[in-house]
């Protein structure tokens, strides 16, 4: 993982994010109005130039009292000499500018540039700052934040850009489609494995369908109907001339794993076979696919389908840290994937930017950890970022939690639809919103319960450790020489676990994250150089490998199996292999960028087994192309749905 997961879902969100940050004409407005302009590339070794243009549109100059906060990509702030306004980062993707010593005053209708240097690189009109507000002090106090109105002039010469999407690009990357031959109706995704043509009439699906199913087939032939009629207006009764009939296979032995079915379409029927209940369902959605953009009476060929998929885990992340998404939506996702006989929802329900499940017993996690909002101190909520807005309690993308009852819900929802949900617990890094919570849990009993205080404490006041992530944190680390961060992990884990077990499901696994963790961290912590001394470790992975060897047992305490990103299974000792190898459930290998793709080789030739999550063919939040219009990342590359479909599975190198 790089900076930042777009989840699809928080697309949804988009338009309903700006209407609810309408103003009225009568509500406050801040006195200024901003202008953001981008100016030089690479105006120092890896610096560009942007400069803010401050307007006063007020009746009264401006004093020294105030600042204006914003939210970009991640990036260093580079000043150089005096400057009337000084512009820094708080933490992450949120940044502030405010008036020095050097602000004399701005005269109503008056206008001043501010001009600094970032980091990286801006090549994206998706870039560029955002959620700009303001707040004034008066008499030592904070007023109300306050809008302000931001706007960013176009990037220039975006022709001139890397991977600037031009007409011969455009029409060489569209050559693929030329020829492509017509296509026939078991084109569907994915793609069956064996269809043949068999004697017998067609079938026509019009008005009335019968529907016939034993009763451990219940749930599948109810989706079923569901589907034939909301989405394709077939009327399902007990008997019609044309009848769907789902049944088990005859020959057991036949089905080549769980998820294998077939198909026999004519005179008349349509008789759907498989051994399990997974196996019904992949066969209807094969069904429903055949039906889609046809219109009615619905004609399906007389045919013989035989199917199974070949890899057992297709699984797709939705990140709900980052940008919340309604448990409504998710089941509107959970629909969609399973559509395409997707198996595995991984729910990444924390980060740096908020936690967003119900824990009971850690009421901070949500009350302050999936609040974003203006603050000074976080002691109610985080920091803005993403444009998620300053307001913490109104409905944005940056606010909002999963209740334990939502989730439960969810997870039925999805069970139903053969989907199983992996949670995500980001540790030890990427661990922002739990350790600010579990700061504010520790300030809310310190003076009347100091044990309750530190039991979930994941920071050590003393440590002096000194680092940034790559998404620019210098706190998002868990310390993992405090014995509270593994009752912290073990207490989640467990009602995780409970939550499963009231829905009615066993919870296989749980990913544990560990991607990530910057250089520097823990070498300030006196707990964590105890444990160094104590372990005989002479570098600082020996306390990552201390972490995932140690959660991997807190993991079999507790019946389950530890997963993670490709970090878990790299650098160890031979030791800690041998412990770590039979307690994997998977190990997700996401960095495949080249130097970096040997890795999922590797990994699975040291007996760890592996999810491809190739950042190269897989990461929805990368970029189609370098035109600038086009939103999202390029450090992975670009990835649209062609180079989603060329990735081979057995050839990484190739893909």
């Amino acid at each position: 993982m790089r900076i930042l997961k777009l989840p699809l879902a928080g697309l949804l969100f988009c338009v309903m994010a700006l209407f609810a940050g309408c103003k009225t004409s009568n509500e406050p407005k801040a006195p200024v109005a901003l202008t953001w302009e981008m100016g030089a590339s690479d105006i120092e070794p890896g610096y560009y130039e942007n400069t803010f243009i401050l307007k006063n549109i007020s009746q009264k100059p401006l004093k020294k009292n105030w600042t204006i906060y914003y939210s970009q990509l991640p990036r260093g702030v580079k000043q150089e000499g005096a400057s009337e306004v000084k512009v820094e980062v708080v933490n992450g993707n949120f940044f502030k500018m405010y008036p020095t010593d050097e602000f004399a005053s701005l005269a109503p209708g008056d206008s001043m540039r501010i001009t600094f240097l970032c980091t990286y690189k801006l090549d994206r009109n998706s870039h560029v700052p955002e959620g700009t507000y303001w707040v004034e002090t008066v008499d030592g106090k904070e007023g109300s934040p306050l809008p302000v109105a931001l706007k960013a002039l176009p990037l220039p010469s975006p022709e001139s850009m890397s991977g600037y999407p031009d007409a011969t690009k455009i029409y060489e990357s569209n050559l693929r489609l030329a020829g492509a031959p017509a296509l026939v109706q078991s084109d569907i995704l994915p793609s069956v494995k064996k269809v043949v043509a068999i004697e017998g009439d067609n079938v026509v699906l019009e008005g009335k369908v019968a529907l016939a199913f034993p009763e451990n087939f219940a749930g599948e032939a109810k989706l079923l109907k569901e589907k034939l009629t909301g989405l394709y207006g077939l009327e399902v009764v007990g008997n019609a001339s044309v009848k769907i009939v789902l049944e088990e296979l005859l020959d057991r032995k036949e089905a080549v794993n769980d998820e294998y079915y077939t198909i026999n379409i004519g005179d008349n029927l349509i008789k759907i076979s498989a051994a399990t209940p997974h196996g019904i369902f992949n066969g209807t959605q094969t069904l429903l696919s055949m039906l889609k953009g046809k219109q009615t009476p619905y004609l399906l060929e007389a045919v013989s389908i035989r199917d199974y998929p070949d890899l057992a885990y297709r699984g797709q992340m939705i990140d709900i840290a980052r940008n919340f998404t309604a448990p409504e939506n998710l089941k509107k996702l959970v629909d969609i994937f399973a559509s395409y006989k997707l198996n595995v929802l991984h729910f990444h329900f924390c980060d740096d930017e908020a936690w967003r499940l119900e824990i009971p017993g850690l009421e901070e996690l949500t009350a302050v950890g999936s609040r974003r909002g203006h603050t000074t101190d976080e002691s109610q909520c985080l920091y803005p970022c993403y444009d998620g807005g300053y307001d913490p309690d109104a409905k944005t993308v940056g606010n909002g939690y999963y209740s334990r009852e939502e989730f439960i819900d969810l997870l039925k929802y999805a069970a139903e639809r053969h989907v199983r949900i992996v949670p995500e617990i980001e540790s030890p890094g990427h661990a922002r919103a739990a350790i600010v919570s579990m700061k504010a849990r520790y300030n809310k009993y310190f003076e009347t319960d100091p044990g309750k205080a530190t039991e979930y404490m994941l920071s050590e006041p003393e440590d002096t450790s000194r680092y940034v992530s790559v998404q620019y944190y210098t706190d998002n680390v868990m310390n993992v020489a405090l014995p509270s961060t593994y009752r912290f992990m073990e207490k989640v884990i467990q009602e995780l676990n409970a939550m499963y077990q009231e829905a009615g499901l066993s919870l296989y696994t749980v990913h544990l994250g560990g991607d990530e963790v910057p250089r520097g961290v823990w070498m300030g912590s006196p707990k964590c150089q105890e444990l160094m001394k104590e372990k005989g470790m002479t570098k600082a992975h020996g306390l990552s490998e201390y972490f995932i060897t140690q959660m991997a047992d807190v993991m079999q305490k507790n019946g389950l199996k530890f997963s993670g990103w490709q970090e878990v299974a790299l650098g160890h000792t031979e030791e800690a292999h041998q412990q770590l190898r039979g307690q994997a459930a998977g190990v997700y290998c996401w960095n495949t960028v080249p130097g970096s793709d040997e890795v999922v080789y590797q990994t699975a030739n040291n007996g760890y087994p592996v999810i491809l999550c190739n950042v190269g063919n897989f990461y929805m939040d990368m970029a189609y192309n370098g035109h600038p219009d086009e939103r999202g990342l390029d450090w992975g590359g670009y990835v649209d749905e062609s180079v989603s479909f060329s990735m081979l599975p057995f050839s990484i190198y190739r893909s």
